[in-house]
Formats: structure tokens, sequence, C-alpha cells
């Protein structure tokens, strides 16, 4: 990634010393810039402890570099 342009979060939950989490990630936006390589990706990312309760929800937009096509 080249930058975090935007995050929007929720703490839904406590997370303790021993648990385990693990996270859902859904592209849900691709914008190409008019640079050749570069786009702007936004992801919703949903965080679950061992108990498949969602402990965090969020909302990342970064500026991501690829191949050109």
């Amino acid at each position: 990634g080249l930058a975090m342009l935007e995050l929007s979060k929720k703490i839904l939950g406590p997370v303790c010393v021993g648990d385990t989490i693990h996270a859902q990630i859904e592209v849900t936006a691709i914008r190409p810039t008019s640079k050749s390589g570069r786009a702007v990706v936004t992801s919703q990312i949903d965080v679950y402890n061992q108990h498949a309760q969602c402990v965090m929800s969020y909302t990342a937009t970064r500026l991501l570099a690829g191949r050109s096509q």
C-alpha cells in the first residue's frame, strides 16, 4: 500500500490476552487513478473472536500500487 486515505471503525467488543481472532475482508470498491498502476481500493474488514463474535468492524480506503493492465 502507498497511503491510507480514510478509516472508519467500530469497536464492538473486548479482545483479551489468549483470544484467537481472525478477519473477513471484502473489497467493496476499486477506482483506478489517472496514474497507471495505481488504484483507490475500499475494503470492509470484520474481526471475529474464537466465539464467532464480531469484535471490530472497519472500512478502510487505501491507495494501492499494482501492475498496469
